[in-house]
């Protein structure tokens, strides 16, 4: 029996070897096979369907890279399974419901229009920096008003058809 030499080179055989010496209660002993001892057919049983069913027992230690990817992947789908059942982000979710890791290459004035995290007084006033939301047209100032309604900001149309015409 391999575990039972010290000086095996078989790494199991050796680990079995340091447990019966640790551990004085443990008796191992020959026994005659297939006359009957139940805990004997029991292993025996035991080693057939391991052969046959191939579920191998390793003591291998996977590769860093693949350790680090799964728990890549799971922070990934954490991260993922958050920001979709969040309450908070909402404006920038409705743009970008999933995210990556990679850049998005947005310029400054993207990031601060789609996340409304800018000059804007509505932004101001919600974090104390600023007595009124309003802009000085009379409607609320933020982001979108500026691109879309705010007298002072939108181009009109019309001089948009007539420096196109010419």
């Amino acid at each position: 029996m391999a575990s039972s030499n010290s000086k095996s080179t078989n790494e199991t055989a050796r680990k079995i070897f340091k447990i019966l010496l640790s551990n004085p209660r443990i008796k191992v002993s020959w026994v005659k096979a297939h006359a009957g001892n139940i805990g004997n057919e029991r292993a025996d049983q035991l080693a057939k369907d391991a052969t046959q069913h191939w579920q191998p027992y390793s003591h291998t230690k996977l590769p860093k890279p693949h350790i680090k990817g799964l728990l890549r992947k799971r922070m990934l789908e954490e991260w993922q399974t958050s920001w979709k059942n969040s309450d908070t982000g909402r404006k920038i979710y409705n743009i970008l419901p999933s995210f990556s890791l990679r850049p998005t290459n947005w310029i400054r004035e993207d990031v601060i229009f789609f996340s409304q995290h800018g000059p804007f007084p509505a932004y101001l006033k919600r974090f104390h920096l600023s007595d009124s939301d309003y802009c000085s047209c009379g409607g609320i100032g933020t982001a979108l008003h500026y691109a879309t309604e705010c007298i002072y900001t939108v181009f009109p149309a019309s001089l948009a058809f007539n420096i196109s015409a010419s």
